[in-house]
């Protein structure tokens, strides 16, 4: 089941996102971005399985985060989480989708770029990692165009 994440799901974001993230983020930023973001969540029976975070702006949106409970993975939920939030925007007159994603995360891009976004700049030194910084590469998809999507 699919639906919109309200303050009630904070304690399974931050568990999930603990799960899945290296810089998981704080329990004001999940606040900040359940009150301002369009925050989706995938439930499977009994707990939330994965979940994404979308910032619309004017004709565009930035796809903050998307994850997948670790034993979840590789059954379809990021792409399911991927097409509602892409449903959402179209309604919303959305026409552009762009992220960044760590220069080493080759199975992120591989992800993405089935799902039609083209690596359109780099980001310098953009995410911690350990003591150093990894580039982030932005990705784009320049029509959001529901029916395209693929697994």
């Amino acid at each position: 089941m699919l639906r919109t994440l309200t303050e009630a799901d904070l304690p399974a974001l931050l568990a999930l996102d603990a799960a899945t993230n290296n810089h998981p983020w704080s329990e004001s930023s999940w606040r900040s971005s359940l009150a301002g973001h369009l925050c989706l969540g995938l439930f499977t029976p009994g707990r939330l399985a994965g979940f994404c975070v979308v910032m619309p702006l004017v004709d565009e949106a930035e796809l903050l985060l998307i994850a997948v409970a670790p034993e979840l993975q590789r059954q379809g939920h990021a792409s399911t989480l991927l097409q509602a939030a892409m449903v959402e925007l179209q309604q919303r007159g959305m026409v552009q989708l762009f992220l960044e994603v760590r220069a080493g995360n080759c199975t992120a891009q591989a992800f993405y770029a089935r799902h039609g976004f083209v690596q359109t700049g780099l980001r310098k030194g953009y995410y911690p990692l350990d003591r150093e910084r990894e580039d982030a590469l932005i990705y784009t998809l320049d029509s959001i165009n529901c029916g395209a999507m693929s697994r």
